[in-house]
């Protein structure tokens, strides 16, 4: 099966009406990833021709690296954190017909390839969030991202009773008209576990497919999570949603998540 989604139609085996068919963008927020950011959009583009980069405030000219690529891109003005950038994209990319939206690190970790393994639950199951889980066994792969990914399950878990086998992977899929009824604060990292609790908490399946994952040398890595900050972001965010899953109140289901206006 090839792994290109022409620009108008954009369908897929299984998609059998062109109204049904999934419109697929990758997302790409970037924050001062300058070395890798052109290198992966450039895989992302052979993988499939819709992509859009999020400059979330870079100091480091990232995005001027992608001259002559046929790229869509939006810029804010200073680092507001990648959910805002998810968000920015996903606004944009609802006006623009889209209705899936694949999410894609600009380190240089993910292989843009791996999105024909996301592409038969997505024609399954179209209003899911499908989670890209990382494989672990390679080299290089920080302690702090075991441990890290670890935690991360287990509160999914307690909160939702949902079970997902990396909550952290930054590798998805999400039916874009989602954001539109979900009430999502955390703005930086944490938006990636809050998106999936509030989600599991209106009905939303969650499901995984697993993906490859390179880590470069510790020498080599660029990283922005902040060891202090965004752990207690993390703590601050669980211990919000654990004492919210507690309360013997019934969540707000969704429904069909592309009928209605929503808030987005």
């Amino acid at each position: 099966m090839s792994t290109q989604f022409p620009r108008e139609a954009q369908t897929t085996p299984g998609w059998h009406q062109e109204s049904d068919a999934p419109r697929i963008i990758i997302v790409i927020p970037v924050y001062n990833h300058a070395g890798t950011l052109r290198d992966v959009v450039t895989r992302c583009i052979k993988v499939h021709d819709r992509v859009m980069v999020v400059d979330d405030g870079s100091s480091d000219g990232g995005a001027d690296t992608l001259e002559g690529l046929d790229v869509d891109i939006i810029r804010h003005s200073k680092n507001l954190g990648k959910g805002v950038a998810i968000l920015s994209a996903a606004k944009k990319a609802l006006r623009s017909g889209m209705t899936h939206m694949v999410t894609v690190d600009a380190d240089g970790q993910h292989d843009p390839d791996d999105l024909r393994r996301f592409i038969p639950d997505l024609e399954a199951h179209p209003d899911a969030i499908i989670v890209g889980k990382r494989d672990f066994h390679g080299a290089y792969v920080p302690e702090s991202s075991r441990v890290g990914r670890a935690i991360s399950n287990f509160w999914l878990l307690a909160e939702t009773g949902r079970s997902l086998g990396d909550a952290q992977s930054g590798f998805r899929v999400y039916p874009i008209a989602l954001f539109k009824h979900l009430n999502l604060r955390e703005r930086r990292y944490s938006f990636e576990i809050e998106v999936l609790v509030k989600a599991a908490w209106a009905g939303i399946e969650l499901r995984e497919v697993d993906i490859s994952i390179h880590y470069p040398s510790p020498a080599e890595r660029v990283s922005h999570f902040h060891l202090l900050w965004d752990n207690l972001r993390l703590s601050l965010l669980n211990t919000r949603l654990i004492m919210r899953a507690v309360i013997p109140l019934p969540h707000r289901k969704i429904g069909d998540i592309r009928g209605g206006k929503g808030k987005f």
